[in-house]
């Protein structure tokens, strides 16, 4: 954990705030102390975070250089999620008064949909300043939000979530009434570019439930019917990224999780030891290669 502190009016220091038994784990099941990696996690399953947080009030307004009687402090739980430094999405899930009248902590809990969630859950957790202080010194915080205490953490989704494809099983007829894929299989949700972005926040793919054979395939493990999916993919987002202009450049320097670097890894399976003019002079030349090759590629256990 890492606290940061909001300057330049006095902020409260970290043997005020006490942060205890936080818990994390599926939803409605027994949570778990929370560590670093949140195993056996998949994008069906939500997750539930709960923890307390205390205020020693007396060592917060002598701090503060606030009254104790005319200090009002609130509490603010955000969840992030996505690789890289900074969190794809950030969301308030909890804005709290705190009670300073006693020396009780506060109970914070969220629940997450496990389908939002990608590679890392980021949970924040701000002290802010809930009213000004008519006696307070000229260094007392005085604005509405101030933050006076701030302490971040993350926790890794299974190993980062790498080896977990975003799959949903819905049905069309319900879920797109009116579109023209309403009957269609499958259905892959994303858009061209952005390479650099988080690629299990980026897409998504739907496995249409009105397909009874389909689905029972589908949530069995069908190897065959899972390469073939998985295939339609990965020719998709390949072939697409193939039209983009100066792609080595946009591949190079993705970082892990992102859309790039799943691509120019995909790449790799499918067409080991060629350069990328050969990979295009290949899918304009000899398309039907270009296909086979990446569903090849796409057997289970090669795909990430």
């Amino acid at each position: 954990m890492t606290a940061t502190f909001a300057l330049p009016f006095l902020s409260l220091p970290d043997e005020a705030v006490t942060l205890e038994g936080w818990m994390i784990g599926r939803a409605a099941t027994h949570l778990l102390p929370m560590k670093p990696i949140l195993h056996d996690w998949d994008y069906a399953a939500d997750i539930e975070l709960r923890g307390s947080i205390s205020i020693d009030v007396t060592v917060a307004a002598k701090i503060l250089a606030i009254p104790k009687e005319e200090l009002k402090l609130a509490v603010v739980l955000k969840i992030g999620t996505g690789r890289g430094r900074f969190p794809r999405i950030v969301e308030r899930v909890s804005s709290q008064l705190f009670d300073l009248a006693t020396d009780q902590p506060m109970d914070l809990s969220a629940i997450v949909p496990g389908n939002t969630l990608s590679g890392r859950l980021c949970a924040r957790i701000d002290v802010l300043l809930a009213a000004p202080a008519e006696n307070a010194s000229t260094l007392s915080p005085t604005r509405i939000g101030s933050r006076l205490w701030s302490v971040e953490f993350s926790v890794e989704l299974e190993d980062g979530g790498d080896n977990r494809f975003p799959i949903e099983v819905v049905s069309f007829s319900e879920t797109f009434p009116s579109s023209r894929h309403v009957t269609a299989p499958w259905y892959l949700a994303w858009r061209p570019g952005g390479f650099g972005a988080d690629f299990g926040g980026s897409i998504r793919l739907y496995v249409n439930s009105d397909h009874s054979e389909l689905t029972e395939r589908v949530v069995e493990g069908d190897t065959l019917t899972l390469q073939a999916i998985l295939g339609d993919v990965m020719v998709q987002i390949v072939g697409a990224a193939l039209d983009a202009e100066d792609l080595a450049e946009h591949l190079d320097g993705c970082e892990e999780g992102s859309v790039g670097a799943q691509i120019e890894g995909w790449l790799q399976l499918a067409f080991p030891g060629r350069e990328l003019s050969e990979v295009m002079t290949i899918r304009r030349s000899l398309p039907g290669l270009f296909h086979a090759s990446i569903h090849a590629a796409a057997e289970l256990g090669d795909i990430k």
